[in-house]
């Protein structure tokens, strides 16, 4: 099968959707399947790049002036219809549509070619990052925000053939809002090959200074506004007024600044290690080094840190919002902390790295998981199966049609 890959955020973005979109096109390669992919460039030229066993054409584009760390492509529309004529695919797969995934589903809709499309966003992704919409008079304008941007979330989403989402919790929410393809969650899954328990960490202590000594609490991801690393800092402060403790936390973002300033009001900043860019290689190693894992973000539809934390047999902490609690079990493999609770996950904290059987027992059950429900096979198979849908939903029409 040819699979026409479209996405708005592609490798080396570091988001979870596209780190997950470049492991599902190498996944189904793997298979037997062709993959093309399209996304913006890098600048305001359109050129080929070669990935391995496949091609990604890049679209011309221009920064994305709320957040620049991504590119947006303004002109895809006569491409798009160049490109499908060109690659001939059987299907084509769009992630998190805008401009290209516009563009494309147009002319596959002209061309009869099935579209399936995949949801990793959710509104509050975006709108969350907007610090002057977040609380007080900006709250008016944070809830009309987010439902216009709900609003075209689902328009979009019912332009396709088929709809997939990571996980139950994300295809309820976006069903209750309005979607009318058929759909199915389908998880992101995780590659225990690359993501296990084991692996060495002393590259760690010299390049990122993570302590052996003391328990090591992790976070990755973006440092943005939604994932609310604030509330770890601050339960970090006060686990520290009890033990001694490190906090790891992997990524950059547009409010790291705002956090190291957090850290050090509490007087917590020697014991906290911002690594920035995390080298990719070294992030399975990062995973072992830690005595739990921790995430506070309230807009998840599932969420591939999480995964890869379980996957090296970790202790999960989450907060009990949206899809979290489909991967962290509260009391089974770990602990759920309601919204905004830092002490409560500070508590949580506290139990996990004073009691290192129940940290190995929680861990173990993580690895249980991951291994029976999200291992990266059960996710190509499942997104195979998927276009043999779509390709079976196109053609039906046709035949009512003819």
């Amino acid at each position: 099968m040819k699979v026409l890959l479209v996405s708005e955020s592609y490798w080396p973005n570091a988001d979870g959707g596209a780190l997950f979109e470049r492991r599902l096109a190498l996944g189904l390669i793997g298979r037997g399947n062709e993959v093309v992919v399209w996304a913006p460039a890098t600048g305001f030229k359109s050129y080929l790049e070669q990935d391995g066993p496949y091609t990604i054409h890049r679209e011309r584009a221009v920064t994305f002036l709320a957040n620049r760390k991504y590119k947006v492509s303004f002109w895809p529309f006569w491409h798009a219809r160049k490109l499908l004529l060109e690659v001939k695919p059987d299907v084509v797969h769009v992630h998190n549509m805008y401009l290209l995934g516009f563009s494309i589903i147009f002319w596959a809709k002209r061309m009869g070619i099935p579209v399936l499309s995949t949801n990793h966003f959710m509104a509050e992704n975006a709108t969350m990052n907007l610090k002057w919409l977040n609380g007080g008079l900006g709250k008016p304008l944070f809830d009309l925000a987010n439902k216009i941007a709900w609003k075209e979330i689902i328009w979009a989403l019912n332009k396709a053939d088929y709809v997939t989402t990571p996980t139950p919790t994300a295809l309820e929410i976006i069903v209750s809002r309005g979607l009318k393809p058929p759909s199915e969650a389908i998880s992101n899954g995780i590659d225990l090959s690359i993501f296990k328990p084991g692996l060495d960490t002393s590259e760690l202590v010299s390049k990122y200074g993570v302590r052996t000594d003391v328990p090591v609490i992790l976070y990755v991801g973006r440092l943005d506004g939604e994932k609310r690393v604030d509330l770890i800092v601050k339960a970090f402060a006060e686990v520290l007024k009890k033990q001694p403790a490190q906090l790891v936390l992997a990524g950059f973002g547009k409010w790291m600044d705002s956090l190291k300033k957090l850290a050090v009001e509490l007087g917590v900043d020697k014991d906290v290690v911002f690594t920035g860019y995390l080298d990719e290689a070294l992030k399975p190693n990062l995973y072992n080094a830690c005595s739990v894992f921790v995430i506070a973000s309230p807009a998840e539809l599932q969420s591939i840190v999480t995964l890869e934390a379980m996957a090296t047999a970790k202790p999960i902490i989450a907060v009990d919002i949206a899809a979290l609690s489909e991967l962290c079990h509260d009391d089974e493999n770990g602990f759920l902390f309601p919204a905004d609770d830092f002490m409560t996950l500070a508590q949580k904290i506290e139990t996990i790295i004073s009691m290192p059987a129940l940290g190995k027992k929680f861990g173990d059950e993580s690895l249980n998981i991951v291994r029976t429900k999200h291992s990266t096979e059960i996710t190509f198979e499942k997104y195979e199966a998927a276009y043999g849908k779509a390709l079976g939903i196109v053609a039906a029409k046709h035949k009512g049609k003819a």
